[in-house]
């Protein structure tokens, strides 16, 4: 993603209807993809934080080669701002990768893989063994993202409809965002999909360890989204 276009991201965070913490509101630095391989992250997190946004993200920790990020970045990370991190023990292990940045950057969140935890992404990656079973539509309660108004902005300013919306099927960009708003429009992917319900809380957990005050928010206060009002 460019600086221009997260710049626009941030535009629309400052619009929208995402709920203020301790006098911020939040975003979260990725969609699918290692967010430290940017180079410019350490500029995004600075250009948030003097939007008064507070930011984190889900990183592996380990680039390319499977070597962890170095500490001189993590350290880079902080001075610009990042409070800390989500951190998922795909690659090394959670207490490996704890001593290399803890101290650095707070792990406020982690997730260690389990085979229960795991699914094929609603049949868009192969992978029989955690297929995601069907569930009748009519049966299905809305998702976070389509309560909330929730969305992902692609590298190239594309919006993807939810997290799991890989390919990003919808063709609206952030631009159409700031020009006319945003409400959420089901997808052929929502038809089959039975995830993403619940989601938001482990957002809302997180959240609350970064911000300055530290009372709980209820679940009824909102996600902490880009849900957006029209542009005026």
């Amino acid at each position: 993603m460019s600086m221009e276009t997260f710049e626009k991201c941030i535009e629309v965070v400052q619009m929208s209807d995402n709920p203020e913490y301790g006098g911020k509101k939040f975003v979260w630095l990725n969609h699918f993809g290692e967010p430290l391989l940017n180079p410019l992250l350490p500029q995004f997190v600075s250009y948030a934080v003097s939007q008064n946004i507070e930011v984190s993200f889900a990183s592996n920790g380990v680039d390319r080669s499977k070597e962890m990020f170095p500490r001189d970045l993590w350290k880079e990370l902080a001075e610009a701002g990042l409070k800390g991190v989500m951190i998922s023990a795909h690659a090394k292990s959670l207490k490996t990768l704890t001593g290399h940045i803890d101290d650095i950057v707070p792990i406020v969140s982690s997730w260690v893989p389990k085979p229960e935890n795991c699914h094929d992404w609603v049949g868009q990656v192969e992978l029989k063994q955690f297929e995601t079973k069907a569930t009748p539509a009519k049966v299905l309660q809305p998702c976070d993202y389509e309560n909330h108004n929730m969305f992902a902005v692609k590298w190239d300013g594309k919006l993807a409809a939810c997290c799991y919306d890989i390919e990003g099927s919808d063709s609206i960009s952030v631009d159409d965002v700031l020009a006319d708003g945003f409400r959420f429009r089901r997808i052929s992917l929502c038809d089959r999909c039975s995830l993403g319900r619940g989601d938001v809380n482990w957002l809302l957990e997180t959240l609350v360890k970064l911000v300055d005050d530290r009372k709980t928010p209820s679940p009824d206060q909102g996600a902490p989204s880009v849900a957006h009002r029209k542009a005026e």
